[in-house]
């Protein structure tokens, strides 16, 4: 989730930390180590560094991120997308279909599922079950970003897609990526956009469609 305010911010809210974790512990003989050697600084800027460091960790790497980011001002910047959501997939196979001469290629093939996200402040992890249970996902790469095109949230990510007993037009694995949008809908989150895979693309049948993720109840 840091991908959002940035690699300079990030370091410059973890510096912010540790200068006030310093005040903070020094704060009854600030002028005296200020007015003393720069000697006598080192172990207090050291122990400042050191508390910064796991104040940065419990703020963003437990449970504790998740509810900083359902507050108002941080969810502008830090969406609250972590837990269980519901997601619809709107695939392109009813054309691919036609082509195998399966079907009139007149409607899009619609696929539920579930998705469970971890998000913390360094990463974010995915897993996808399909309602049918034939296939299940897991992603290698998540990135969180402002998206300067459309003034939102966007959710970048790659997966492989495991299917144990696949039909004969689709393949144990294969790899996807998608690009959804954060929008905000009356008081939670919506994410929607767009997703292709390449299963069995050297045939002609690596797929493509909408994915939208709704909170589950």
């Amino acid at each position: 989730m840091y991908q959002v305010i940035g690699l300079t911010k990030t370091l410059s809210a973890f510096a912010i930390t540790c200068l006030a974790v310093f005040l903070l512990l020094n704060f009854h003989n600030l002028q005296a180590l200020l007015d003393g050697p720069l000697q006598g600084l080192q172990r207090p800027v050291m122990s400042a560094v050191w508390w910064g460091s796991i104040v940065f960790y419990v703020l963003g790497e437990t449970p504790l991120f998740v509810w900083l980011c359902r507050a108002p001002l941080i969810r502008k910047f830090l969406p609250p997308i972590d837990g269980e959501w519901d997601v619809q997939l709107q695939s392109n196979w009813g054309v691919m279909q036609k082509w195998l001469g399966q079907g009139d290629g007149a409607l899009l093939h619609a696929v539920q599922g579930r998705v469970k996200i971890k998000a913390r402040f360094s990463r974010v992890q995915m897993e996808f079950v399909s309602e049918s249970r034939y296939s299940d996902s897991k992603t290698i790469s998540v990135s969180v970003r402002p998206s300067e095109q459309m003034g939102l949230i966007e959710l970048n990510y790659m997966y492989v897609n495991y299917t144990q007993v696949p039909v004969a037009t689709d393949t144990n694995t294969h790899t996807g990526a998608a690009r959804v949008f954060v929008k905000e809908r009356g008081e939670g989150l919506v994410m929607e956009g767009t997703y292709f895979t390449d299963r069995k693309w050297t045939e002609g049948l690596n797929t493509a469609g909408t994915i939208t993720f709704t909170r589950s109840a």
